[in-house]
């Protein structure tokens, strides 16, 4: 499967108030484009039901004639979680009973604990934890059970973290899936001590085009002397980044106490929000009426309604070119 996640930056442009667009060509002879998107309402909620005609698509300002549409919430997908156990994951350390306990890596397996209860049965997740190297400790697999049974397992702390070449490890795995519909999500305290350059990763995230969602849990009393707290740290604006750019979403939430209501409803909430993005979605297909590679084409979904606003990426995975004519 190959998917192309249109940037934000260059393909992405949502248009609140519809205004008439030119219409299709009658012949349309190129590729098949298939579109994945998300839809969300002006409180942020995701919107389902919706119909084709509720969405004009355009390439280069060329209206596009929709082939088909559909809603596939329900559709199974694959969900990588990649797990920080670096050293400084024992931080802010806890007390269990009598015990010292690592308390954000503990925090880190109840977060993809909350994640896979919002799995369906027939989704399927691969587990892994990284320091300096990556460890799979469970292929994809639809056995949720076994996957929180080695989560309560995952409490001891390994050495330095080497985040970026392991998020790069990482989505190579995801090759490995059978569904469609996936993506990888990242816990880690935000702290790469690799030296390494975060060159390949970027390579990594064109290539293997697999939406990444990133969790970052900063304990503040790491931060550097004289760093100003208001400032995002480069670990932190990099976890964006790396969000942004291959479709996913991104939360860093500083922690005084891993303890804490506020800390406990911010994780939640964002793997809530994780299931949700990846639930709540539509697929359309539509043949391409222009000539040209398509990574000269920038396409614009506007929706209908003023009060949805729209994310997408193209999936390429079943894309058909067609044959040439005789």
């Amino acid at each position: 499967m190959v998917k192309v996640f249109v940037t934000v930056a260059c393909l992405l442009s949502v248009a609140l108030v519809l205004h008439s667009a030119p219409e299709p060509p009658a012949q349309s002879n190129g590729p098949e484009q298939q579109i994945i998107l998300n839809v969300l309402d002006d409180t942020g909620s995701y919107v389902r039901d919706l119909k084709a005609d509720d969405f004009v698509v355009e390439e280069n300002g060329v209206r596009q004639k929709l082939t088909s549409f559909v809603q596939d919430s329900e559709v199974p997908m694959s969900v990588g979680i990649l797990i920080d156990k670096s050293a400084s994951m024992r931080l802010p350390l806890a007390v269990q009973g009598k015990e010292k306990v690592a308390a954000a890596l503990i925090a880190a397996d109840n977060a993809a604990k909350v994640l896979i209860h919002f799995m369906k049965p027939q989704d399927e997740i691969m587990l892994m934890v990284f320091d300096e190297d990556l460890k799979v400790k469970q292929n994809f697999t639809s056995d949720q059970k076994k996957i929180t049974e080695l989560l309560n397992k995952n409490n001891v702390v390994g050495g330095a973290t080497h985040l970026y070449s392991s998020i790069s490890d990482a989505l190579k795995l995801m090759k490995k899936a059978k569904h469609r519909k996936r993506a990888l999500v990242v816990i880690t305290d935000v702290h790469d001590t690799s030296g390494d350059k975060i060159d390949e990763l970027r390579a990594n995230l064109r290539d293997n085009e697999v939406p990444v969602y990133t969790f970052g849990m900063r304990w503040d009393a790491w931060g550097l002397p004289g760093e100003d707290p208001a400032q995002p740290s480069y670990e932190v604006a990099f976890l964006k980044e790396v969000a942004i750019e291959s479709g996913g979403l991104s939360m860093v939430v500083d922690i005084p106490d891993l303890t804490t209501d506020y800390t406990v409803i911010q994780m939640i909430g964002f793997v809530q929000g994780i299931a949700a993005e990846l639930r709540g979605q539509y697929t359309l297909k539509y043949i391409s009426s222009l000539p040209g590679p398509d990574s000269e084409k920038a396409i614009r979904i506007r929706p209908v309604s003023p009060q949805y606003q729209v994310r997408f990426r193209r999936d390429t995975m079943d894309v058909k070119v067609p044959a040439p004519k005789k």
